[in-house]
């Protein structure tokens, strides 16, 4: 499979991009661009094209010849004037710096070394702290000559508003499931209809997914769901495993977690409300699981655990400590499963 990181042609939102090349081709972009959506749209590629199509070798280009030398760069990722600023790596927690920021004002005093257009994007644009973020401020409003920003980010709201009062926001959706599909087959994607339905519509979350992403989330998903039948010492040992080592690997095992409730969830309400539908269910490697989730949960316990999730992400984004954080998820959802967890031990096969 391709490497995702530098693509410049996901498919949807051709509306969006088609604006988005107008108002360049017009000379009327603003400086200071919002990309905002779904994780795993292709926000940042789509930034990346946007560099493209203003620098392309080709007058009047709408969209990346991809042959000329800067086409070439911007899709290698190695273009000298198309600057990507993304976490600190020198920081535990997941931010962008204020240091990074006065680096990034400091070497924007330079002019463009080849580019007619300079980009700079950011993302995850949300993970700039207040200091980075109004230090930026005044070149987010008036950027150098010849220099432009996108910020990236799934959610703007995280965003301080003096930042998103200074930008154009552009809204990315999900791609519609029979052009995603066809996509993903186009790529090689063996069972392309279960990748498109699990991605929600999000090509690089599918790309992803197929590559091994979707496995890992089974695995997390049936890995909690027999922790959740356990007794309760049992129950807090697996919440320890989970949040064991640094930051960023107990966050992707948690957020798998949730995924997962989350996906079942929806694929009980669809169950006892009869709409399963063509696209199918989440858990169609194991439907057995969503069927007995359905049976062990009314909707209002359904609801209780929809409410435990959204405490969860939210206590994940406040770095509340990890692992109260799961036990209080691992009660709450034992607690409305009640016998129910009986039934889930004997549907989901042991790791």
């Amino acid at each position: 499979m391709t490497e995702t990181r530098w693509r410049l042609d996901y498919p949807g939102n051709e509306g969006v991009r088609a604006r988005l090349a107008d108002l360049a081709q017009r000379d009327h972009l603003h400086p200071c661009l919002l990309f905002e959506g779904p994780p795993g749209l292709g926000k940042a590629a789509a930034a990346r094209w946007l560099a493209a199509v203003i620098n392309c070798a080709v007058e009047g280009a709408r969209a990346p010849c991809q042959r000329c030398w800067s086409c070439k760069r911007i899709a290698e990722g190695n273009h000298p004037d198309v600057i990507e600023v993304g976490l600190d790596a020198d920081k535990a927690a997941a931010i962008i710096s204020v240091k990074q920021a006065r680096d990034l004002i400091s070497s924007l005093g330079l002019r463009p070394f080849h580019a007619r257009r300079r980009f700079v994007i950011i993302d995850p644009a949300d993970a700039m702290n207040g200091a980075a973020a109004n230090a930026l401020l005044k070149t987010f409003e008036e950027p150098p000559t010849d220099t432009g920003f996108v910020l990236v980010t799934h959610q703007p709201t995280a965003l301080l508003a003096t930042v998103r009062s200074r930008t154009q926001r552009v809204r990315f959706g999900p791609v519609a499931q029979p052009v995603l599909r066809a996509w993903l087959a186009e790529q090689g994607v063996a069972d392309p209809v279960r990748i498109a339905r699990l991605s929600e519509g999000c090509p690089r979350r599918a790309l992803e997914l197929d590559q091994g992403e979707a496995t890992a989330r089974a695995e997390a998903r049936n890995a909690l769901v027999l922790a959740l039948t356990t007794p309760l010492e049992q129950m807090f040992s697996f919440s320890q495993s989970l949040t064991r080592g640094d930051r960023a690997a107990w966050t992707q095992r948690v957020e798998r977690c949730l995924d997962a409730l989350d996906e079942l969830n929806r694929d009980a309400l669809r169950i006892v409300s009869g709409h399963v539908g063509e696209d199918g269910l989440y858990t169609a490697d194991l439907p057995e699981l969503a069927e007995c989730w359905a049976e062990a949960l009314d909707v209002d316990g359904l609801r209780r655990v929809a409410e435990a999730v959204v405490i969860a992400r939210a206590d994940l984004d406040r770095y509340v400590n990890a692992r109260l954080l799961v036990d209080n998820l691992m009660m709450a959802v034992a607690t409305q499963l009640g016998r129910g967890r009986v039934a889930l031990a004997e549907v989901v096969p042991a790791g």
